[in-house]
């Protein structure tokens, strides 16, 4: 019995439906706090998924990881985060137009 779900369909379609939601959400500039919350999540689980601190592969051969804490899932967390801070969405996205909607007036956490 097989308890994994990697590469399963509905994994692979979650996952880039995930990265498309992130993506689209960081280059219109609409809910950017939301978008680099769950980038950051997404980012944890693909340094996980890839475990740095392996030095060997299952077969034997050097894994290629150099730094086991700051690589690119790292660098693209913390852009994320940098640009939902910096209200990036308000100066270049739809940020401003974004936040001026009733409904995210009223549930703020969607800025």
């Amino acid at each position: 019995m097989n308890t994994s779900s990697s590469g399963d369909a509905w994994a692979n379609w979650a996952f880039m439906l995930g990265l498309l939601g992130i993506g689209l959400a960081l280059l219109l500039g609409i809910g950017m706090r939301l978008a680099a919350a769950a980038a950051g999540v997404m980012m944890a689980m693909m340094w996980a998924a890839e475990w740095p601190l392996a030095q060997h592969t299952s077969a034997g051969k050097p894994s290629g990881s150099t730094n086991p804490v700051t690589d690119y899932h790292f660098v693209y967390a913390i852009g994320a985060v940098v640009l939902a801070l910096t209200y990036a969405g308000h100066t270049w996205g739809l940020g401003r137009q974004w936040a001026k909607l009733p409904f995210v007036q009223k549930n703020r956490w969607l800025i």
